[in-house]
């Protein structure tokens, strides 16, 4: 078992209510009902357990969606994936956002010169 005296109160609490294993998900509706915690701080200690070491799965599957510990290769695949595919939505989503910034300025820059 890895050290949790190295964590906040809220990630030790939210270490020690999650199960092992991605069938045994925990959906963060019925999480934030046992510990207390908002779906936000529910991320922000799934990240923050994550980057200090601890292998958080996360799953949005309807059937085991929720929060789990990592217990095979194959949840740490899963997860992974899901979280790859998230970044790459929200690099999308900058990308998209700095090219309508662009094209509003050039639009306004011509406007303005025309």
């Amino acid at each position: 078992m890895q050290n949790l005296n190295r964590l906040t109160k809220a990630e030790r609490k939210f270490y020690l209510s999650i199960p092992k294993g991605i069938e045994n998900a925990i959906p963060a509706r019925r999480l934030t009902q046992i510990t207390g915690m908002n779906a936000r701080t529910l991320t922000a200690c799934a990240n923050g357990l994550r980057r200090k070491g601890f292998s958080i799965g996360s799953s949005r599957s309807n059937v085991d969606g929720g929060y789990y510990i990592i217990t095979n290769e194959q949840e740490l695949n899963s997860t992974v994936r899901e979280m790859e595919a998230n970044a790459n939505k929200q690099l999308q989503s900058v990308y998209a956002l700095k090219k309508g910034w662009r094209n509003r300025h050039n639009r306004k820059e011509v406007e303005d010169n025309g």
